[in-house]
């Protein structure tokens, strides 16, 4: 008989099937593997993909709270806004670039640069093309977009600024988070797409004006039609914020600045609370130009215009203080023994030490000198002498005690601290010695010294309110649909002087305004006591002295505490005298419903 082929193989026919039934177990086995893997180990990760399939998210965008003055009129509100988005990065052809020329109205040249050079989202990787689209070019590239497949239409909500070229630098603007902001906030759960407040109110208030997102879940059939919403969280509109400013005398400020073509700052604040009814920095700059594409042109002429209307002047210009520097130097002097009484004889035309000497401002000087004149007419060898006598760290003593060299802690950001000079300070500065001239300039408020306008405001806040003084602020409420928080006052500083002290520095302040040699006549008010100081300080950065002057009225009950700064402008008590009288006149009759003299229109106080 024949053998099998199986057998000669050395396989008979059983454990052919034996083989074929463990071939036949092990293919399930590995199926039913396979099986499990993808259905349990993965088998949410393919739901989850399955189910994004045929589910769509989209993120809501909350409305920004509104920004009110103190009179809740709306300073900025929110509107929509269009950007145009490129989705092929930096990759183009000269055919892309002249349809999208086409489409736009942009010229190609345009196109090309903002491809190349465009803004792109690290995450998203969009290219911003045009970030501000007029509403009727975003309609009518809607109509078209299928045809543009590297392009996209993308709908956010749009700052608008009611008072566009006004309190810039206080209220401040909002953009685009860039790639570091979002870095640094995305834990506190803004998205690489968040418009921001990049400056003033808009940037320190962001996370209460800003409001929170909602979404919303949808589904789509094959063809992405949306079906029905399975989920979704409607957002919320961020908190409106109330200012302390008065848009009024904002407004009127700013255009005496610019109708006299000045430069610099001008600050009122409430004395008993610390808000400020107005802080000017002139010039100012564009807020609505600013929250979008800033044309080439525009913002050339604002880099480079000699006035720097970037720079806050009133909390970041450092300005030598000059003779408003006086009052505070004084009672540094008293604070070391000295009588206000005592007369510094002579003719008090020259200080001189050795072969050193320093001129008083006026011709002939003086006079005798005590402290009271040396306010008054604004002594410059009454202060070399008294410097000199007791020294340098008097007046830096007295100097901190009214707050200067630091921060005031205004609710704005960008605050700097100006410098309170010492011999320590000089030595690691520049490395030399403190030199008796040193003291000499530092006593007037020249030489090393420098402050901000808001630090000079803070302490004649101390003058006004004897003693004390609150922490500037520019919000007063945070307001939504159910609540109103009111922004509580803080006290920032109190000083331990006498009393006396400020008795005698008030008479002498008065006597700068009534007093027939007073160098800040051109205050006077009828019906009205003020008290002030006038100074005019020298830069080697202008040809004419800066102009500055500080106060308060009214002298018995102070409502406002006033200081001035203004670049290059000439003698204080004529210049900034005569702007301060300005806003003393719209005061009266706003608040008080006080009409300036020889005036007979009929206006009526709002």
């Amino acid at each position: 008989m024949k053998k099998s082929k199986f057998t000669v193989l050395g396989i008979d026919k059983s454990k052919r099937y034996a083989l074929a039934k463990i071939f036949i177990l092990v293919l399930f086995g590995i199926l039913l593997i396979r099986l499990g893997y993808l259905q349990i180990y993965k088998g949410q990760e393919y739901e989850d993909k399955s189910i994004n399939n045929r589910v769509r998210f989209i993120r809501k965008e909350a409305i920004r709270g509104n920004i009110l003055d103190a009179n809740g009129d709306i300073i900025a509100t929110s509107k929509i806004g269009y950007r145009l988005n490129y989705l092929k990065e930096r990759s183009t052809t000269p055919e892309i670039i002249k349809s999208i020329s086409e489409l736009t109205g942009y010229s190609e040249n345009y196109i090309k640069k903002r491809i190349k050079y465009g803004e792109i989202s690290m995450y998203t990787r969009r290219n911003i093309l045009i970030e501000d689209l007029k509403e009727e070019e975003a309609h009518k590239i809607f109509e078209k977009i299928e045809e543009y497949p590297y392009l996209e239409i993308e709908m956010y909500y749009k700052r608008k600024y009611l008072y566009p070229n006004s309190a810039s630098h206080l209220i401040g603007y909002v953009k685009k988070i860039s790639n570091r902001e979002y870095e640094n906030l995305k834990d506190q759960g803004y998205s690489e797409k968040d418009i921001i407040g990049k400056e003033g109110v808009e940037k320190n208030y962001d996370s209460v004006l800003r409001g929170k997102k909602g979404y919303q879940y949808f589904e789509i059939n094959a063809r992405g039609i949306a079906l029905k919403t399975i989920k979704q969280k409607p957002s919320e509109k961020g908190k409106d914020i109330q200012l302390t400013i008065d848009m009024r005398l904002q407004t009127f400020m700013e255009n005496e600045f610019k109708k006299s073509k000045l430069t610099g700052s001008f600050i009122a604040i409430n004395p008993k609370n610390g808000e400020i009814l107005t802080m000017v920095s002139y010039p100012t700059y564009p807020l609505d130009i600013f929250s979008s594409s800033i044309p080439s042109d525009v913002w050339d002429k604002i880099l480079y215009d000699k006035r720097k209307p970037l720079t806050n002047k009133s909390i970041a210009g450092e300005y030598p203080p000059g003779s408003v520097f006086k009052p505070i130097v004084a009672f540094g002097f008293m604070d070391e023994g000295l009588d206000p009484k005592e007369k510094n004889e002579g003719r008090n035309a020259i200080y001189s030490i050795g072969q050193w000497s320093w001129k008083s401002w006026k011709r002939g000087g003086h006079g005798p000198t005590d402290l009271k004149k040396s306010i008054i007419e604004s002594v410059n060898t009454y202060y070399y002498k008294y410097g000199h006598k007791y020294g340098s760290k008097a007046i830096t003593k007295a100097a901190k005690n009214f707050g200067l060299g630091e921060k005031t802690g205004i609710d704005i950001s960008g605050e700097k601290s100006g410098v309170v000079p010492s011999p320590e300070w000089k030595k690691k500065k520049f490395k030399q010695g403190w030199y008796t001239g040193d003291t000499i300039n530092y006593s007037i408020g020249q030489g090393y010294v420098t402050v901000t306008p808001i630090q000079i405001a803070r302490a004649y806040c101390v003058l006004a309110n004897k003693g004390y003084a609150y922490t500037p602020k520019v919000v007063k409420y945070i307001i939504s649909d159910s609540d109103k928080e009111k922004i509580p006052s803080k006290k920032s500083l109190e000083v331990n002087y006498p009393n006396k002290f400020y008795d005698v520095m008030e008479d002498a302040m008065i006597g700068v305004v009534e007093d027939k040699h007073g160098t800040g006549k051109r205050l006077r008010t009828k019906n009205l006591k003020i008290a002030a100081k006038s100074g005019s300080a020298q830069n080697a950065h202008f040809k004419e002295t800066h102009a500055e002057i500080a106060g308060y009225f009214p002298v018995k009950n102070p409502e406002i505490v006033f200081a001035v700064l203004l670049q290059g402008a000439g003698g204080g008590g004529s210049v900034a005298g005569a702007l301060t009288k300005k806003f003393i006149d719209e005061y009266q009759f706003l608040y008080h419903g006080i009409k300036k003299e020889g005036e007979n229109d009929k206006r009526k106080k709002n």
